[in-house]
């Protein structure tokens, strides 16, 4: 590995995880969509994987996907929508 395996927070489509692979194995970030975007029309694997990657890897330099959705429904003492509850 080249660098520490991050979310990209300038390379990204959803959240950053794609871009943030190929710059840590230094190659193409559009191979990497291809090559994910291909195996996760034939296995589940795939998209599995991207979700955990995404709660657990930190964006460059800032905090995880985990700590972003808790953020999202603790801020201003909002309640989550009701059908969450």
């Amino acid at each position: 590995m080249k660098q520490q395996l991050t979310r990209s927070a300038a390379d990204k489509m959803i959240a950053g995880v794609c871009g943030g692979v190929a710059r840590s194995f230094g190659i193409d970030t559009t191979l990497v969509r291809v090559v994910w975007a291909l195996a996760s029309v034939f296995f589940f694997f795939p998209v599995a994987v991207y979700l955990v990657l995404w709660l657990v890897l930190p964006i460059d330099g800032g905090s995880t996907g985990l700590e972003e959705v808790k953020r999202a429904f603790s801020s201003n003492g909002s309640q989550p929508p009701s059908d969450l509850r």
